[in-house]
């Protein structure tokens, strides 16, 4: 007769314990992040609230500052209490048109990008 090894529970823990390490070290950074408060995630920024945007990028659109265009950011990040999440603070009477709006100032809490903290 043959004889067969089993796996014990030395050699189980082990496995377990190798698996953790990798999968702790190995985790792809798209999967350790949320979408991007700014851009939606999508990674353009459309500057222009008087003209709709057709989705395929305009004129208007921008790679977004807040995540550099990639749509994520760290899972750390919480949207900007100042400007909440839109990277500009508007203080005007008039309704805020876009990026060139004369009543909003850059959000200096979060640098213009939407998002605080990592």
């Amino acid at each position: 007769m043959k004889n067969k090894k089993r796996f014990t529970p030395k050699m189980l823990a082990y496995i377990v314990t190798f698996s953790l390490i990798i999968g702790l070290f190995c985790i792809p950074s798209a999967l350790a992040s949320q979408m991007c408060f700014k851009c939606c995630g999508s990674g353009v920024w459309h500057t222009d609230n008087k003209i709709p945007c057709s989705g395929k990028g305009c004129n208007y659109c921008t790679k977004c500052n807040g995540c550099g265009g990639s749509g994520k950011i760290p899972d750390s990040a919480k949207r900007c209490g100042s400007c909440k999440g839109l990277g500009q603070v508007h203080s005007g009477k008039k309704a805020c048109t876009g990026s060139g709006c004369k009543g909003c100032t850059p959000c200096k809490t979060c640098d213009t990008k939407g998002w605080v903290g990592a």
